[in-house]
């Protein structure tokens, strides 16, 4: 079998389980196989350290699946598809959940989504890609499910050499629209439309925690999307809510989720949130809680800066906004800052706003999406809810 070779500096980190071999990690290549195939990766004096998958155009050329010299084959694909299933059925298998998380299950590159018997898959490398109907149909074969989706529309696959493709692999596309309960309210999902796979499964748990706190506040959501936060607010008993998004979509699709759960008492407005937060300061409002849940403000390191600047002013602006003993409830979705820095950047819009800051609760990432500590890019989500003493 073909093989590559590492450099001796590029070993600590490998051999701790980092799957990603760049091309400055590899000493030479031997047989080098077809983009998709098979590689051996090896020491620098030809020992064992793993079996991975090659394609000469990544940024990434080799990524290492197993450390025990198994065949990559459709048996190996349904062992590390059940042993996902098994780390997610304690005490059962959640109605809407990530299933598999690419190098956080050691499949790197395939994400799969539940949304009750429907399966959404990402295959977000070329040997993923190849293997696609293989995998789909192990997923049938564990999960007995009737529809399963791609969403392969992600710009990530362009750095594999991959064209942007979604549609249907085994099913009826008219299932693809559906209602789903995740937490306390029922949501209007779109599976090929809707963002992500159709949703943002990693926040369910922080809707239900930060909706149980809402009674009798007012409460403003910002970067509401399908309304998550809000709808909770309303059913943990809130007295008023306002939401926010950017985009008219969105919101339109939340006045529909709000119908769907009844709810009537949420204030929905499309609006650039930093444009309305300066709106509602100047116009001397308050509120008792507020959510801040935006988008990745950085998908690169080298945007960092930009990005804290970002996440700084905005926390700014909410806190200024709040009562005293309001609640903020914050959170970061980029793997590229790490939870201390976050709350440093809370910790410094506090002191700029003349704000003390009481901690009262750190979220982190669901079960269903593990983190690796030594695989530092499965650890993203992070969040705080801190109270103005």
């Amino acid at each position: 079998m073909a093989g590559a070779f590492l450099k001796e500096q590029s070993l600590g980190r490998i051999l701790a389980g980092h799957p990603w071999v760049y091309s400055s990690d590899v000493l030479k290549v031997e047989k080098a196989p077809e983009d998709g195939g098979e590689i051996l990766v090896r020491t620098p004096d030809g020992g064992y350290v793993g079996n991975g998958f090659y394609n000469s155009k990544s940024r990434i050329p080799i990524r290492i699946l197993s450390r025990s010299k198994e065949k990559l084959d459709a048996d190996f694909f349904r062992r590390r598809i059940l042993e996902a299933r098994t780390l997610r059925a304690d005490p059962e298998l959640p109605n809407a959940c990530r299933l598999v998380w690419s190098e956080a299950d050691f499949l790197p590159g395939l994400v799969v989504d539940r949304y009750d018997d429907a399966l959404v898959m990402q295959t977000l490398t070329l040997a993923m890609d190849q293997r696609k109907d293989e995998i789909a149909g192990v997923l049938r074969e564990v999960f007995n499910s009737e529809l399963i989706v791609e969403r392969n529309d992600v710009t990530s696959r362009q750095f594999e050499g991959l064209t942007s493709r979604k549609g249907v692999l085994l099913g009826d596309a008219k299932m693809a629209k559906r209602a789903i309960t995740l937490g306390r309210a029922k949501f209007e999902v779109d599976l090929l439309e809707g963002q992500k796979t159709g949703s943002y499964l990693d926040q369910i748990g922080h809707h239900m925690m930060v909706g149980a706190r809402c009674t009798g506040r007012r409460v403003l959501d910002c970067f509401t999307y399908h309304g998550g936060f809000a709808l909770h607010a309303a059913l943990g008993g809130a007295t008023v809510v306002e939401a926010l998004d950017i985009s008219e979509d969105a919101i339109t699709a939340c006045r529909r989720n709000a119908e769907l759960n009844g709810v009537t008492n949420i204030k929905w407005k499309a609006a650039n949130v930093f444009d309305e937060l300066n709106a509602r300061l100047r116009a001397k409002e308050s509120f008792d809680l507020v959510v801040l849940d935006p988008p990745s403000f950085t998908k690169s390191r080298a945007k960092l800066p930009e990005a804290l600047r970002g996440y700084k002013e905005i926390h700014l602006r909410a806190l200024k906004l709040l009562s005293p003993g309001g609640l903020l409830a914050t959170f970061c979705c980029s793997h590229h800052v790490d939870a201390e820095t976050f709350r440093a950047v809370a910790l410094d819009a506090a002191f700029d706003a003349r704000k003390i800051l009481r901690l009262r609760q750190t979220f982190s990432q669901p079960p269903d999406h593990p983190v690796i500590p030594s695989i530092p890019e499965t650890e993203y989500l992070k969040g705080f809810l801190f109270q103005v003493v």
